[in-house]
C-alpha cells in the first residue's frame, strides 16, 4: 500500500511459505537472516521512489531476531516513509498469535534504518583478482559456531584465507552455484538478499574465529552496493574494533574484473553470553 510518500507491506511468513528459513537455524529455531532484513529495507524504499535506485543504507539497527518457534507464522510489517527527497526511513516488525486465546497478539520490532536513493554511477575497476589456490575450504567456517546451521540456500562461501588475526579474505558465489546469479529476476526492486548475506557472512565468520564464540548481528553504520555481478565475488573483512563482547568490521567486495561490488562500514556483532 503506497500513499503520500509512505509504503506499508504486510505478509504472513512461515517455513512453508519461505522454506529457505529451514536452511538458517539458530539454536534449533529457524531465524529470518539479518541480511534479508536489509534486503527488505531496500525493496520497500524502491517501492516509495520507483524511479530512483538504491545507493546505500545507513544507521541500520538489528533490534530483535525474528524466530519461527514451533514453525509458528509471523505477520511481517514493513513501513517506509520518504523523510527527505533522497532518504527513506524503514522499520520492520512482526506480530504473532498469543500462546493462549484471549491474550493480545505479540508484537516485536526487528530492524530499522535509512535508505539513500538516487542515480547509481558506474565504478571503474580498482581491485586486483586474488590468487586463492591452496586456500582453505569455506565449509569449515559454516560449521562454526555449532549453534548456527546453514543449509544449501546459504552455502555461498567457496574458499578463504586468514592473512592476519583481524582479517579474512574469501571467495563467494551464488548458493548452489546457480546459473541465475545472485538476483534471478533482474527487474526485482532493491538489493538481492543472497548477495548481502554472502558478503556480510565473511565478517560474521571472522567474528566467530576471533573469539570462538557465537555472535549475532547488532548494527550496520552504512552500506553501499555498486553492482550486482552474476558470478564469484571476492570479499575482504577487517575487524576495526572489539570491546565488551562487541566486534565491529569493515567489509569490501569486488567482482572478477576488479570492479567494486559492495562496501559495508561499521558492521557490528554481539557475542552471545
Amino acid at each position: 500500500m503506497v500513499s503520500d510518500g509512505s509504503w506499508r507491506f504486510d505478509r504472513m511468513v512461515d517455513v512453508q511459505s519461505d522454506p529457505y528459513l529451514l536452511d538458517h537455524v539458530v539454536e534449533g529455531q529457524p531465524v529470518f537472516p539479518a541480511a534479508y532484513l536489509v534486503g527488505l529495507m531496500t525493496q520497500s524504499a524502491h517501492r516509495v521512489l520507483p524511479r530512483c535506485q538504491v545507493l546505500g543504507v545507513r544507521n541500520v539497527r538489528f533490534v530483535q531476531a525474528a524466530r519461527f518457534k514451533d514453525r509458528q507464522a509471523l505477520q511481517f510489517s514493513v513501513t517506509a516513509e520518504c523523510v527527505e527527497p533522497d532518504r527513506i526511513a524503514v522499520g520492520i516488525s512482526s506480530s504473532m498469535d498469543p500462546p493462549r486465546a484471549g491474550f493480545p497478539r505479540i508484537h516485536r520490532t526487528h530492524a530499522s534504518g535509512d535508505v539513500r536513493m538516487g542515480e547509481r554511477v558506474e565504478q571503474p575497476a580498482r581491485f586486483q583478482r586474488l590468487d586463492f589456490s591452496g586456500a582453505s575450504d569455506y565449509a569449515e567456517l559454516y560449521r562454526l559456531p555449532r549453534e548456527i546451521q546453514h543449509g544449501p540456500a546459504f552455502l555461498a562461501g567457496l574458499r578463504y584465507r586468514r592473512p592476519a588475526p583481524d582479517q579474512l579474505l574469501a571467495v563467494v558465489a551464488p548458493p548452489g552455484r546457480s546459473e541465475l546469479g545472485w538476483q534471478p529476476d533482474p527487474d526485482a526492486p532493491g538489493w538481492p538478499a543472497t548477495l548481502l548475506n554472502a558478503i556480510l557472512h565473511v565478517a560474521f565468520s571472522l567474528g566467530v574465529l576471533a573469539r570462538e564464540r557465537t555472535v549475532l548481528p547488532l548494527e550496520l553504520a552504512s552500506g553501499e552496493l555498486h553492482a550486482i555481478p552474476r558470478g564469484e565475488v571476492q570479499v575482504f573483512a577487517r575487524r576495526t574494533a572489539a570491546e565488551e563482547g562487541k566486534q565491529t568490521f569493515h567489509v569490501a567486495s569486488w567482482d572478477t574484473q576488479g570492479r567494486p561490488v559492495a562496501l559495508f562500514r561499521g558492521f557490528a556483532v554481539q557475542e552471545v553470553p
